[in-house]
């Protein structure tokens, strides 16, 4: 083998010369040319001397990672740990999907161990999200839900003799579809959602939001006479389009009696007064939610009548309107209440005297409540607080959310010591409610001495001067590090203030305020003031703000956006408070 020479810098004639701006001579060149040849000459022996090393070292790392592989502690894990990390796995706060990509489809990709392990798991398979397809086109869907039967049916064969959940998701179409049609797209549905009710006895926790065709159909699976055990059945949460209840006529609360264990109930968007009205004994009922539209007071009394055991009781669209009321309030006992919301309008035939049949808040006695939500609009003007009776001494009351008439909320807020968290949902804001809740220095404590968070969240919310607001914030920060951030009035001290959120609907007044706003976050503050911004395109616009990075002076849209996806994802119908 011919050792070639090889040239270096320092070896070269013209080693002297290079890095400069010499420009080779004619006589120069070919001696260029030859120290330049006989060095590509040995740069190209060299890389590929090079990669023959490079595919020997890959070699030799292949095999040592493959060797390494079978002392894997993953590959030694007994099935029944690695069982239970595949349940970690799966979506906590919903169910999980039919897709391949996620679990627990997703970990029988991974190897033939995993998928074994998998399979043979029935707790990863006793969960499942179903999705009716309507919005495709008639060509393909008749596939698309043979292909969605089979695999739900194959889905929930895996999981073995287990309690279910099953949440089913039917979209509204514009299209209905219609029986005796050559694909037969209803009855087809029907077999889908017979793969669910044929296990109605395993149920545990059943979710449906459904359009008017799947609903019409349910009502031929579901046991709504009471013939079907439900043995298991804990939760069961129901959501329909409103004119889906026509063609639901048998949606009675017989069945109730075959859930002996079912303690949360949900009923969303419907007329289901009847359901109320029922002689089912709703006793073990702890945690009820009414959200439909124009529903009467009698109704519901009746219902709350038989659940003496509630513990959170959600009712909105409370109306108004033609109701045969008792001519006396008797009082329903609630001793376990602990979170209670209702929204909608209340009449009083006497707006100075609460003690009314037409409030509903008269009739309920709850002296462990905690949480209180009352979004309520008025049909006239109230001269006095229509849940007075759960603001007695002694309450325990430590959460209030409310929508109510302004120059009340002064007064409701005194009757609550342990407030810790308030959302309060004014048209305005008055100046006397803001210093009421200032610290100063005087003797006077300032209302809700045990703050910790405070929300102003009226989207029309106008002030006149935002050093108010300031203030405050100031005044419940510096007051609750003086006496220790976690006291409270209970231990004769005035809590911090953590937590500080402004909606108003005006334009930033006061520039030099955003610079006292941050001091405060700097320090340590969840503070933010939203303004409504200019009426002209933003700069920014198209851009993707970071979501880490808060602006205390973030835009009156922005923060409103992000106050309704908060509720939507806190009261998802998925989810319970």
């Amino acid at each position: 083998m011919t050792t070639a020479t090889t040239t270096t810098t320092l070896d070269s004639p013209f080693s002297h010369l290079l890095s400069s701006n010499y420009a080779a001579s004619d006589s120069d060149v070919p001696c260029v040319k030859a120290i330049i040849n006989s060095s590509s000459n040995t740069l190209r022996r060299l890389n590929s001397e090079i990669r023959e090393l490079e595919q020997k070292r890959d070699s030799v790392q292949t095999c040592i990672d493959v060797h390494r592989a079978l002392l894997s502690p993953s590959r030694r894990l007994p099935v029944e740990i690695l069982s239970e990390i595949f349940a970690h796995c799966l979506p906590r706060d919903r169910n999980p999907n039919c897709s391949q990509s996620e679990a627990p489809i997703l970990l029988g990709r991974v190897c033939r161990t995993w998928r074994h392990v998998s399979l043979s798991t029935p707790s990863l398979w006793a969960s499942i999200h179903i999705v009716i397809p309507i919005l495709a086109s008639r060509s393909v869907l008749r596939s698309v839900i043979d292909a969605r039967r089979e695999g739900v049916e194959t889905w929930l064969g895996r999981s073995g003799s287990l309690p279910l959940s099953v949440s089913v998701f039917s979209e509204w179409s514009s299209t209905p579809l219609t029986y005796g049609s050559p694909d037969n797209f209803p009855e087809r549905i029907r077999l889908l959602l017979d793969c669910i009710f044929q296990r109605s006895n395993r149920w545990h926790t059943v979710q449906f939001h459904l359009n008017n065709d799947c609903t019409s159909i349910l009502s031929e699976c579901w046991p709504w006479g009471g013939t079907k055990e439900l043995p298991l059945l804990h939760t069961f949460k129901m959501g329909l389009s409103v004119d889906a209840w026509g063609s639901f006529p048998n949606f009675k609360s017989e069945w109730l009696a075959k859930a002996p264990r079912l303690q949360r109930l949900s009923l969303r968007d419907g007329d289901f007064e009847w359901f109320l009205t029922g002689q089912s004994s709703w006793a073990q009922i702890t945690h009820l939610e009414l959200q439909v539209p124009n529903v009467r007071l009698s109704s519901i009394i009746k219902g709350l009548r038989q659940c003496s055991h509630l513990q959170s009781l959600t009712v909105h669209g409370l109306c108004v309107r033609e109701d045969t009321l008792p001519d006396s309030i008797q009082t329903i006992s609630l001793p376990s209440l602990r979170s209670l919301s209702i929204a909608g309008r209340i009449g009083l035939t006497d707006y100075t005297n609460p003690v009314d049949v037409r409030n509903i808040f008269a009739y309920l006695d709850a002296p462990a409540l905690r949480c209180l939500r009352a979004n309520i609009n008025r049909e006239g003007r109230f001269e006095c607080i229509p849940f007075i009776g759960l603001l007695g001494p002694g309450n325990q009351i430590e959460e209030l959310d409310i929508s109510f008439q302004e120059d009340l909320l002064d007064d409701i807020l005194s009757l609550l010591p342990n407030l810790s968290i308030a959302r309060i949902r004014p048209r305005w804001l008055d100046n006397t409610l803001l210093h009421r809740l200032t610290s100063s220095p005087g003797p006077d404590e300032p209302l809700c001495p045990s703050l910790t968070q405070l929300y102003l969240l009226g989207k029309n919310t106008t002030i006149n001067d935002e050093h108010l607001l300031l203030d405050l914030a100031r005044s419940r920060w510096n007051s609750g590090i003086l006496s220790s951030s976690h006291t409270t009035a209970r231990h004769g001290g005035i809590a911090r203030l953590d937590v500080f959120h402004v909606l108003l609907n005006q334009y930033e007044q006061i520039p030099s305020l955003r610079d006292q706003l941050q001091e405060l976050r700097n320090q340590g503050m969840d503070i933010i003031f939203a303004y409504r911004e200019e009426e002209s395109m933003d700069p920014s616009s198209g851009q993707v703000a970071d979501e880490d990075n808060i602006d205390p002076y973030i835009t009156h849209s922005r923060y409103s956006d992000q106050i309704s996806n908060g509720m939507i994802r806190k009261h998802s119908w998925w989810l319970w408070d």
